[in-house]
């Protein structure tokens, strides 16, 4: 790996130090106040809250791969398949708590970066993308809401068919 100095690196640290540093020059904190806001005409029925049953969390662990590496809450796929009957209740509780208080449990803002590689020469930082991977149990919780989204924007014919990309 060669640092924007030009150095050569060889200690993983310094490597992944340099990892940190380009990719934190690519991303931007978006702040909330600068996010326009859309004016929304009132025929156009709201999500204003989702209830999360025992059924929609049990289907996610249907869909849950025993093959997947556990993530930065070292909880392994196979554990949450194997036991999910009996963690379905407790689950769906804190995903509905998760919703009604519009906040998630700290662990889930955890991540684990990986640097994937593009294409180019292998020691430079910028030829690589940053992958974030994070808990099994905050992936179960995000499609679980993508669901709900994207069947309320569909039942309500809230897609333009001139906005395939965004989809």
């Amino acid at each position: 790996m060669i640092n924007q100095s030009g150095e050569l690196l060889h200690e993983p640290r310094e490597m992944s130090e340099e990892f940190n540093k380009f990719f934190g020059l690519v991303f931007m904190e978006e702040k909330i106040s600068e996010i326009p806001h859309v004016h929304c005409d009132n025929s156009v029925p709201q999500l204003d809250s989702m209830i999360i049953t025992e059924e929609m969390v049990r289907n996610c662990f249907k869909k849950l791969r025993a093959d997947k590496s556990p993530q930065p809450d070292d909880i392994s796929p196979r554990l949450l398949i194997k036991i999910s009957d009996e963690i379905i209740v407790p689950f769906t509780i804190i995903f509905n708590k998760s919703i009604e208080s519009r906040s998630v449990l700290d662990d889930w803002h955890t991540a684990n970066v990986s640097p994937i590689f593009k294409n180019g020469k292998r020691n430079l930082p910028e030829n690589y993308r940053p992958v974030s991977l994070i808990s099994q149990v905050c992936k179960l919780f995000e499609h679980i809401g993508r669901e709900e989204l994207v069947n309320h924007l569909e039942s309500h014919e809230l897609f333009s068919d001139t906005k395939h990309g965004f989809r």
